[in-house]
């Protein structure tokens, strides 16, 4: 039975993406400790399974990211209504838009807390970290700056303590210390897998992730296109399924490589993907800790990453990880070293899935992440 409490999840888009995942995640491990409710742009099936975990979708538009103004002042009205609606006692952001929107609303005054409430925001990765583009970065740092030292006192989330050391060093200690700093790491939740048929010859990468500039799928298939013949690549996510990026894809990797890619589009179980992958790869330009990432570290398999600014925080004790440079001049190497791990990889698959799956379990597992969340809640709601 769940407590009187009532707790509020805001995000962003309502896709099959990392943040709903991981708000998901967090309404399922909640759902007995007070009234949960999510707040987001319409759903799109990233919140499908909210009413199972006995949780309310609260649709608000203009939460997702973007730079129309006339988009943000509906998405501030509208997400203000929902935080006056009701006695929050934890009102937790998630997102980009609902993290700038929230926090405005609270500097200006637009929403006051309940007394003893918590205002609480994740840090889904930091927005000027690198990789983010040179412009944003600098708008990013100054307006963070402006809102920790405007708000009121919040309780800030980070995946992982080298992101809260980069936020610390960024933003200043004195400027941070205003603040209460949490550990949250992320996890993921597969369940248990389906058996693995193995019916396609040859090895297979798969990546899972919105078509973008953030996962910088062109450098993915440039690389791609340097493998062996018997490789083949399957890009699972939104945008992946529309033409137009089909096209700019195939015309990147050329013909003969563009002919083993893929094109799955929205995924909403991606088990089936990843136990018939012999490797994921991930070559994103910034991240925070990519619940993707996470779930073919459940699904146990070797990782092939960027060095993204967060790639340290959680691949140090995988196994079987590759972090690669990415550059033009280091593409041919890169591809003989992607090539490399997958035979090793095949070679000994049981030996290294189990080791992958036990390194997972240790960290990442949605038991420790249930542990910590709840930990969490229940020192804000009882103080």
């Amino acid at each position: 039975m769940a407590g009187s409490e009532r707790i509020l999840l805001v995000g962003g888009v309502a896709n099959l993406s990392g943040v709903p995942r991981h708000i998901s995640l967090l309404a399922q491990v909640l759902s007995d400790m007070g009234q949960v409710h999510v707040a987001s742009e319409p759903d799109e099936g990233g919140f499908a399974r909210l009413e199972e975990a006995g949780a309310h979708h609260i649709a608000v538009p203009g939460l997702r990211s973007g730079l129309n103004p006339l988009r943000m002042l509906r998405g501030l009205r509208g997400l203000v209504r929902v935080l006056r609606g009701r006695d929050w006692r934890v009102v937790w952001l998630h997102a980009r838009m609902a993290t700038l929107l929230g926090r405005t609303a609270l500097a200006l005054r637009l929403w006051r807390p309940a007394p003893g409430a918590h205002v609480v925001m994740t840090y889904h990765g930091l927005p000027f970290g690198r990789g983010h583009r040179p412009g944003l970065r600098r708008l990013s740092r100054g307006i963070e700056k402006l809102l920790l030292s405007a708000c009121p006192r919040l309780d800030l989330v980070f995946l992982s303590p080298g992101q809260a050391d980069r936020m610390r060093s960024a933003m200043g200690a004195r400027r941070l210390s205003r603040h209460r700093v949490h550990i949250l790491r992320n996890g993921s939740d597969l369940g248990e897998l389906p058996p693995r048929k193995g019916q396609r010859p040859g090895r297979t990468l798969v990546m899972t992730g919105r078509s973008g500039y953030q996962k910088n799928y062109a450098l993915a298939v440039r690389l791609f296109a340097l493998l062996p013949e018997d490789c083949h690549l399957v890009l699972a996510g939104a945008g992946t399924d529309r033409a137009d990026v089909q096209r700019r894809l195939g015309r990147l990797a050329g013909p003969q490589a563009a002919a083993r890619i893929t094109f799955r589009g929205p995924v909403a179980d991606v088990r089936h993907l990843l136990v018939e992958a012999d490797g994921y790869m991930l070559t994103s330009r910034y991240e925070g800790v990519p619940i993707g990432a996470l779930e073919a570290f459940e699904a146990g398999l070797p990782l092939i990453l960027t060095e993204f600014e967060s790639a340290a925080d959680f691949t140090d004790h995988h196994p079987l990880v590759l972090r690669l440079e990415m550059t033009r001049a280091s593409l041919p190497r890169d591809a003989a070293a992607v090539s490399d791990l997958l035979d090793r990889y095949i070679a000994g698959r049981e030996t290294y899935a189990a080791q992958i799956r036990a390194a997972w379990a240790a960290d990442w597992s949605n038991k420790v992440f249930e542990r910590q969340a709840r930990a969490l809640v229940r020192a804000w709601l009882g103080g």
